[in-house]
């Protein structure tokens, strides 16, 4: 099953949009300093770059390698970011499991996409065990932040009943 946010459909078109340099203007070999100094934030910031091709050519393993690096640092976007390149199968294996359990990991740091992808992933039994419970549970966190997505699918589960 692929997983498509919204937030990361916002984020790839702000990013289509930003100067050769990176995608806030920073010199990408600042940044590549910044992340091998061991920045959690540099790291997964470039690993968008590399993930996108903004500014530098389009690599999805080195992507999964500097947010690998950014959320063993327990950087919320790092988990994110990486997560869904093992849902995906991007850049490197397929791993539902892994997936889901980085996706926990960054649904507690309150991050709304993460919330709504993880109760997706207990309402279908992607990596793991369905649990409609636990489904709505992290949707309605989504929701409460304004996760418009997370809102509709709960509205969904309901008409289904």
């Amino acid at each position: 099953m692929k997983f498509v946010t919204l937030a990361a459909a916002a984020l790839l078109t702000a990013l289509a949009a930003a100067p050769a340099c990176g995608y806030d203007g920073v010199d990408i070999a600042q940044m590549k300093k910044q992340a091998e100094a061991g920045s959690a934030e540099a790291q997964s910031r470039l690993g968008v770059l590399y993930a996108t091709g903004v500014g530098i050519p389009r690599d999805l393993q080195e992507a999964a390698r500097w947010y690998r690096k950014s959320a063993d640092q327990g950087f919320v976007l790092g988990q994110y970011n990486l997560a869904m390149m093992y849902l995906r199968g991007e850049g490197l294996a397929e791993d539902p499991v892994k997936g889901r359990e980085l996706l926990l990991k960054a649904a507690e740091q309150w991050l709304p996409a993460a919330q709504y992808d993880l109760g997706v992933a207990h309402l279908y039994g992607v990596g793991g065990e369905k649990n409609r419970d636990e489904a709505e549970k992290w949707l309605r966190r989504a929701s409460t932040q304004g996760y418009r997505a997370a809102k509709k699918k709960l509205e969904e589960i309901a008409d289904a009943r």
